[in-house]
């Protein structure tokens, strides 16, 4: 005999797993996905066939990351963007959709969560980092150069004198 305690229904099941998941962020998905199909699909010859090859990833900082299957779409889009934020900007206002990201299906390029200041900040000392890196290696190695000289048979010094001499001499006169 099965206990009925036991039993919960798919939609209490579904329920549990999204109760913690911020109910007005589940809205504004919902509504953004159902707009950004509308907008789209009206940009004039390739409206339909941009929903079908594009897919929203993310939004952060007013930035919303749009994925395509071609980077033939990412251009159309891009002739189209102006029209496609107007359009989410009138339709969505309190999302606050500032601009438009666009990325190739397979690449794992997201939204970066710091301000484009912090970034150029963060990604500079990342390079002066790796550029003292390479300093020290590179003094290691003249170090190790100086100690391993090793010093011209004096026929040869005296040879590449001579040239030295010859090339630096004015010929001409």
């Amino acid at each position: 005999m099965i206990n009925d305690q036991s039993i919960i229904t798919a939609a209490d099941m579904i329920a549990q797993v999204f109760s913690n998941i911020d109910k007005s962020n589940m809205e504004n998905s919902s509504k953004l996905l159902g707009t950004w199909k509308s907008i789209v699909s009206k940009v004039h010859k390739y409206g339909e066939r941009i929903a079908a090859h594009t897919e929203l990833i993310d939004l952060k900082n007013g930035i919303l990351l749009v994925e395509t299957d071609h980077p033939g779409w990412i251009q159309i889009m891009q002739l189209y963007s102006k029209f496609i934020l107007t359009g989410l900007q009138n339709a969505l206002p309190d999302l606050h959709i500032l601009s438009l990201a666009f990325r190739l299906k397979g690449s794992d390029a997201t939204l970066c969560g710091n301000s484009y200041d912090d970034q150029i900040r963060e990604d500079r000392k990342t390079l002066s980092r790796k550029l003292e890196e390479e300093d020290k290696k590179l003094e290691i190695s003249d170090r190790k150069a100086v100690k391993n000289k090793v010093e011209l048979s004096p026929e040869l010094k005296a040879k590449l004198d001579a040239l030295k001499s010859s090339m630096l001499t004015n010929s001409s006169k």
